[in-house]
């Protein structure tokens, strides 16, 4: 076997790494939004929660709002009714003082509702927060380690790409040239074995010129179909 062709298989082991490397280097990020994106189901719940219960406060407030402007009506009629003289104008202020008496009691029934639909709110809005509080730690654990993976990728790839440069240095540059135009090409390798007279990387058949070109091992001998550097698997 050509000495060339033992140097560029340890090469090409060494760029099949570092390619499967920079591919799990450029999937960190994506693999981050993807965690982060899990807290966006949670946190949208927490806001409806507490859009529901603030919605709820509004109308408590809104409640006790009307229950203090009829009282103030209710005390203005008794004043006129203390003030009055008049029999018949006398009932006709008590009556309006019973119909806001009767609106003050709807409106404080209303209102009794309303605590219990806060108090269910405030419930929905814990339970929904403690649901995030959750997620946040398991998210947060996960971008740990898919910052503390990317370090470590990182470092692998320098010690590849070092461990690469000495073993492309003694490598014949023509050799070194067609092998990296190759593998840049083809994504998964650039030297491939022959086995049964069929290319290992387009498993096209194998004329009898480049069997015989592999056997002299004289010169880097190439797949007519697929353009791969063949070698003879002894």
């Amino acid at each position: 076997m050509l000495q060339d062709i033992t140097k560029l298989i340890q090469l090409q082991e060494r760029d099949q790494r570092i390619r499967a490397l920079q591919k799990d280097l450029k999937d960190i990020p994506t693999m981050q939004t993807r965690a982060k994106m899990q807290l966006a189901g949670d946190q949208a719940a927490v806001d409806a929660a507490n859009l529901a219960m603030k919605e709820v406060e509004v109308k408590i407030k809104n409640i006790q709002l009307d229950v203090q402007t009829r009282q103030t009506s209710i005390k203005r009629l008794q004043d006129q009714q203390f003030e009055t003289r008049k029999n018949d104008e006398f009932a006709a202020l008590g009556h309006e003082i019973k119909r806001y008496e009767a609106d003050v009691t709807k409106l404080e029934d209303g209102e009794l509702e309303q605590m219990e639909a806060l108090e269910a709110a405030k419930e929905k809005l814990k339970e929904a927060q403690a649901k995030l509080a959750a997620t946040q730690v398991r998210v947060n654990e996960e971008l740990k380690n898919l910052e503390e993976r990317g370090v470590g990728v990182k470092k692998r790839l320098d010690d590849l790409n070092a461990e690469r440069a000495k073993l492309a240095e003694p490598i014949d540059p023509d050799a070194l040239d067609l092998y990296t135009r190759i593998f840049t090409k083809k994504g998964d390798a650039a030297i491939v074995p022959m086995e049964n007279a069929m290319c290992g990387g387009c498993h096209m058949k194998v004329v009898v010129g480049v069997i015989q070109s592999l056997k002299q091992s004289e010169k880097l001998t190439q797949c007519e179909a697929c353009g791969r550097i063949l070698y003879l698997v002894e």
